[in-house]
């Protein structure tokens, strides 16, 4: 169905209609009582009835077109075109990591818009983290591999600071998140998966005299990134690094026992490494409802 220009604005009148149907209504009802007081038999005033009450629901054919009405569509700007387009050929496969975009002229000729909104477009894609811009003779746009863990690190980040969401919100994430992870990894869970988790933790407990709260985080981030890692499941490991490190920062270097930290990490591996997922997701629970408990007596974690 083609529709109209017409069809894309308002009705101007939907006043005037209406009056015109009742306008439309009082004549038939005129021309009704005009023929029932003309017929001469009781069948011919009966089929003037029948006749002109079916023809009440019709409209003259002069009457005003009761068109489609669809809501204007919100005007985009040049550059977010040229965004979506390429995010386009990112989905449908004809872009793939590594590969080189067009140089800026060669996009605004093909796509016929603006260098400016090429460039602003070329912007927005590396400010989202899917191309990297590279200098010199061979530079240009790429497209950059799937790994985006720091964007979206820095998304729950601002998400915090402007008060969309709590670090009790976060906190509380994580600990059913990894209630799933640890279920999912004691499945998956390969030999190399068991070495690497028992390394990260025997480096723990080596930090016990250690008060550099960056080597105690950079050890606690590495233990969840494993954990994460064994489930074999990009996304999960992806929102688990980030949530982790998220809140991890975001605490700062809220204080808890180097000594219990060390104690509650070697029961969870002993479990763990037997595929206990019941005892090993308790064990994990336990430890991450404590530090959500402290941050919150330290008032860390409250408000929006």
């Amino acid at each position: 169905m083609l529709v109209t220009r017409n069809a894309l604005l308002p009705d101007p009148a939907p006043a005037t209609r209406l009056a015109y149907r009742a306008m439309h209504f009082r004549n038939q009802r005129s021309q009704l009582w005009g023929a029932f007081l003309s017929c001469r038999s009781f069948q011919e005033p009966a089929l003037t009835l029948r006749l002109l009450f079916s023809g009440l629901t019709f409209m003259p054919e002069s009457s005003p077109d009761h068109t489609l009405q669809i809501k204007p569509v919100p005007a985009r700007r040049t550059f977010e075109l040229v965004v979506n387009r390429i995010r386009e050929q990112l989905a449908n496969g004809a872009l793939k990591p590594g590969d080189k975009l067009p140089s800026e002229k060669d996009l605004a000729e093909q796509l016929g818009v603006g260098r400016n909104a090429v460039r602003e477009a070329l912007r927005n894609l590396e400010n989202a983290g899917l191309i990297a811009m590279e200098l010199g003779v061979k530079g240009g746009a790429f497209i950059r591999e799937g790994d985006t863990t720091g964007k979206v690190t820095q998304v729950m980040s601002d998400m915090v600071h402007l008060g969309s969401i709590s670090v009790d919100d976060l906190t509380e994430l994580r600990i059913h998140l990894l209630d799933v992870v640890v279920r999912l990894a004691c499945e998956r869970a390969t030999e190399e998966d068991f070495a690497a988790l028992k390394d990260i933790v025997d480096k723990t407990a080596s930090t016990l005299s250690d008060p550099s709260y960056e080597q105690r985080l950079a050890y606690s981030l590495e233990f969840y990134r494993i954990l994460a890692r064994a489930t074999r499941n990009r996304a999960i490991s992806m929102v688990v690094d980030s949530i982790s490190d998220t809140v991890g920062r975001l605490l700062g270097p809220t204080y808890f026992s180097p000594v219990e930290l060390a104690a509650a990490r070697q029961r969870f591996y002993e479990r763990f490494v037997r595929r206990d997922a019941d005892g090993a997701s308790r064990e994990l629970r336990s430890l991450l409802v404590a530090l959500r408990d402290l941050a919150k007596s330290l008032n860390l974690g409250s408000g929006r």
